[in-house]
């Protein structure tokens, strides 16, 4: 994308909250197809019927970026190392699934991915007070990706694979080690 098509953007004056059905999502575009479609033709129906709770950052009333969360089961092998010693008997790990995460093309590079991933961060904190919660887990896109990820401390389920996992308690000490952010 053309630098001088950037938009300046005030992190202060971002509104991320649950999504409304009635925001017009149609022009949303973050250059990923997959994503895109996701937010414009299922992000309310999967939102309204339980089966992902999507969260939008808004600037100036319009949607500028997304997230969504869902709860999964892992199979202890697969999370391997502590995970599997403690949840070998119960069969499956507790775990909460960032689906998706998107920016768009105008606002990347602005810190707003970042401002997802912690609100993303702090939803399952909360979730994981109310109920056994292991780690948040998501897919990386590619490569690159999966290695910004390990930058906020997330591991990979498998060397070389692309779905990784950050335990809880490496999420409380992110918000514990930065003094800009509170846990929720």
């Amino acid at each position: 994308m053309d630098v001088s098509l950037k938009t300046k953007l005030e992190l202060s004056d971002v509104l991320i909250n649950p999504l409304d059905p009635n925001m017009d999502r149609a022009g949303f575009s973050c250059g990923n197809t997959t994503i895109d479609n996701f937010f414009k033709n299922n992000a309310r129906k999967q939102h309204q019927n339980h089966q992902a709770r999507v969260y939008i950052a808004a600037y100036n009333g319009l949607p500028i970026g997304y997230y969504y969360l869902v709860v999964k089961s892992s199979l202890p092998e697969e999370v391997g190392g502590t995970a599997e010693k403690k949840f070998e008997r119960a069969g499956s790990v507790p775990t909460i699934y960032l689906g998706m995460i998107g920016v768009s093309s105008q606002y990347q590079r602005c810190g707003l991915g970042q401002l997802l991933m912690l609100d993303a961060m702090q939803n399952t904190l909360r979730v994981a007070k109310l109920a056994g919660v292991y780690a948040l887990t998501l897919d990386a896109l590619n490569e690159d990706v999966a290695k910004l990820y390990e930058k906020w401390g997330f591991k990979r389920f498998i060397e070389g694979g692309l779905s990784m996992y950050i335990a809880i308690p490496t999420i409380v000490a992110l918000f514990n080690h930065n003094d800009s952010v509170k846990p929720a």
